[in-house]
């Protein structure tokens, strides 16, 4: 009987290490667990981001930035020693039932810092494990504040739905609309949290708001668009991934719903870019990144540079969305994994808690501008891009600068 116990515990353990190694990428699966004598001076850094399911177009734009970031700068130098970066990537798909099996495997393996997820849910999942273990996680473009609210070791590098309400709902009121649609993701907790922001930021400058649904994945938006076009709305702010979004924008123009679109910062993708018909006027969104004609010359350089390393490869471009544009969730996750190594460098080690101290004291200057972070971990800086898409020239194009939020 002893014998029986051991030999089923031994099967246990093994399918249990192979159950942890499903969730971790194709990168470095087994160097990030093992002891290797070659593999002693390598610095690991965990990828926390849905690669598979609904969000997989959000959460590959941000593994494009961070897998970018890694081939411009794969080493960085310790007290003296220079050290490889080696990332391990775990695919926390697409709800929390995968996202949280996904965040205990990559927190056993050996890494000292995490950067995700694209997705609320994910964030949330992923945010407590972290934290449990005392992991910092610095996240790319998740503006959901209820989604890490319980974390301690969150560094958000995008701005928050609260300051993201606040600066759609004021260009909405200079463009005297007075009548929103707020359509939200229905089953998600997070799209209505920030629907319910959006609309409490509207009504204070005297809005008038109607709350309408639609479902993750939708593809058929004709009869919604036909409801929001019988309503009389003067515009309407959508909650909403890349793909829902597309979909949407070119059936209401199609079923002559003229007014308005406004979306989040999750609308800045190639994707959609790749997907709006020539009808799609008035469309607008917050982005963290200008990458245009316009842009600073340190951004533009890095957009050019980023979008000819997408184009080298056929699989990126499929990742990117079909084109090489440079979000700003490839922007803001690029910016991610240099500031995270500049704070391991700060540190001196690639203990975590050494690399959460110095995250707390870190200035740096990225390509989306000055990251700093206040003390529950928010970025201090309050800007964004409204941007538009330009019709003529099939682009997306800055419109204004604004700061006028929370």
């Amino acid at each position: 009987m002893k014998k029986l116990f051991w030999t089923l515990l031994s099967l246990c353990l093994v399918a249990a290490v192979f159950i942890i190694f499903a969730y971790l990428g194709n990168r470095d699966k087994i160097s990030a667990f093992g002891e290797d004598t070659e593999n002693k001076n390598t610095i690991y850094i965990g990828l926390y981001e849905p690669l598979t399911g609904d969000n997989a177009q959000g959460g590959l734009s941000e593994a494009l930035g961070v897998r970018y970031a890694n081939s411009v700068c794969p080493t960085v130098e310790i007290n003296g020693t220079t050290y490889n970066i080696k990332l391990v990537e775990s695919d926390s798909s697409a709800d929390e039932v995968d996202s949280a099996p996904a965040a205990i495997a990559l927190s056993k393996s050996k890494v000292c810092a995490v950067i995700g997820s694209y997705g609320s849910a994910q964030t949330a999942a992923g945010s407590l494990v972290f934290s449990g273990k005392s992991l910092p996680l610095i996240g790319v473009s998740c503006a959901s504040q209820s989604a890490t609210k319980d974390s301690a070791n969150y560094f958000r590098m995008c701005f928050t739905d609260s300051f993201q309400s606040g600066i759609m709902s004021n260009l909405a009121k200079s463009m005297n609309l007075e009548h929103a649609v707020v359509l939200t993701q229905t089953g998600d907790a997070y799209s209505k949290a920030a629907g319910k922001t959006f609309s409490e930021a509207f009504s204070k400058l005297g809005g008038e708001v109607t709350e309408l649904s639609f479902q993750s994945g939708q593809e058929n938006f004709r009869a919604l668009a036909k409801e929001i076009l019988d309503s009389e709305a003067d515009f309407v702010y959508m909650l909403s991934g890349s793909p829902e979004a597309g979909y949407f924008i070119n059936q209401a123009r199609g079923e002559g719903l003229l007014c308005p679109i406004l979306g989040s910062e999750t609308w800045d993708s190639a994707l959609l870019l790749n997907n709006l018909s020539f009808t799609a006027n008035d469309v607008y969104f917050a982005s963290e990144f200008n990458s245009g004609d316009d842009a600073d010359p340190v951004a533009s350089e890095f957009a050019g540079n980023f979008s000819s390393w997408i184009e080298s490869d056929s699989q990126r471009i499929a990742d990117n969305g079909g084109n090489s544009y440079c979000s700003s969730s490839s922007a803001l996750a690029y910016d991610s994994y240099m500031l995270l190594v500049a704070a391991i460098k700060n540190a001196g080690s690639g203990d975590p808690s050494a690399i959460i101290q110095s995250l707390t004291a870190i200035t740096y200057q990225g390509i989306t501008g000055s990251i700093s972070f206040d003390e529950k971990g928010e970025s201090e800086k309050k800007m964004a891009y409204i941007k538009s898409f330009n019709l003529n020239k099939q682009k997306f194009e800055v419109l204004q600068i604004s700061s006028a939020g929370e």
